[in-house]
């Protein structure tokens, strides 16, 4: 059997970059593709940070005050009074995030002997920025603006970094609408492009850029914004990523969610079973979002089993259903040791 790897979604809980890598690299080693910055700045708001630097850029305003205690109650937005929102006028930050960790990337990597690994960036997908800022409306109107200044990272990103760092395009609201769709998931992935949307990022990126996609239900407080009755809803927006893809930019892998923030993943055959369906171009590692710390270790182990069963394969590598940031610092330890566990699992 091949190795399995691990893969984390991004976020970490720790009080720098630095204690973040060193972190996930101790805890997974040569089993890593990727290295996430840990997304310190964010990693326990998520999008929320981001949202609030527009506003104090002058780029957004507050429409609607939300409490931000789900992500039903958020605050919503609108452009800036008597500006046309474009994206120019968007900091996003993620050039920032990955100027300051190159260096330290650079060191640890060298330090574990690990020459092939990359430097991970997760970038919120154009529909998911516009869809969490400003709500349904705002993306019929204003998504142009964000999807021009995530093009504009995604490219700088690439160019002070080249083929040592992996863009992952994190879609956050298309994977819950499909799921909420459920089992209407495909004419709403063609009335909306969500996959062909997805793909767009790539095919505005310079070639040469690799990519991965993670797929996420949410998880604002380790809460998740909804569940999927099967694994259905993200095997028909994986295959239409896919179906999309461009030539020139790699999708070197997809990542699903089979845990719902803290509900831990099913343990009925019958849920991975729409996983015989999954289509990935070869080169395109599938990772399972199955590492839970609420069933025990032989419990994740079978249900490890049931998804490989399903799939026809072993998976490529496991993961959490989505980043760590929302998790307890011992929590997420505790789920990294897990990880590896379940990956060398026989």
């Amino acid at each position: 059997m091949s190795v399995r790897r691990v893969h984390f979604v991004g976020s970490f809980p720790a009080e720098s970059t630095d204690a973040a890598m060193q972190a996930m690299l101790d805890g997974a080693g040569a089993r890593l593709l990727t290295l996430p910055t840990g997304e310190t700045r964010r990693y326990e708001f998520y999008i929320q940070p981001i949202i609030e630097e527009l506003v104090s850029q002058g780029a957004l305003e507050v429409k609607k005050i939300g409490t931000w205690r789900s992500s039903r109650d958020r605050t919503i937005h609108r452009p800036a009074r008597g500006a046309e929102l474009t994206g120019d006028m968007m900091r996003l930050g993620y050039l920032d995030e990955a100027t300051e960790a190159l260096p330290i990337f650079e060191r640890v990597r060298a330090a574990h002997g690990l020459p092939e690994l990359a430097l991970q960036i997760g970038m919120p997908t154009d529909f998911t920025m516009t869809f969490i800022a400003m709500g349904a409306s705002g993306v019929r109107t204003h998504r142009r603006a964000f999807s021009d200044a995530t093009s504009r990272d995604i490219a700088a990103v690439h160019e002070i970094a080249g083929d040592d760092v992996v863009v992952q395009l994190e879609a956050t609201a298309e994977m819950v609408l499909m799921a909420q769709a459920q089992p209407l998931q495909q004419p709403i992935n063609a009335a909306l492009g969500l996959g062909k949307g997805i793909a767009a990022l790539a095919t505005n990126a310079p070639a040469g850029t690799r990519f991965g996609v993670h797929m996420c239900l949410g998880s604002m407080r380790n809460k998740a914004r909804t569940t999927m009755r099967d694994a259905r809803p993200f095997v028909d927006l994986a295959n239409s990523v896919v179906q999309h893809w461009p030539s020139g930019r790699q999708l070197e892998y997809i990542h699903g969610p089979f845990a719902a923030g803290d509900i831990p993943p099913s343990t009925k055959p019958e849920f991975y079973a729409p996983l015989a369906g999954l289509s990935l171009d070869v080169g395109t590692r599938f990772f399972a979002g199955l590492v839970h710390e609420s069933p025990s270790l032989t419990q994740q182990i079978e249900t490890l089993r049931m998804i490989e069963k399903a799939l026809g394969r072993p998976v490529d590598g496991v993961a959490t259903a989505c980043g760590l940031g929302r998790r307890p610092r011992p929590t997420a330890d505790a789920l990294v040791a897990r990880s590896y566990t379940l990956a060398a699992t026989q």
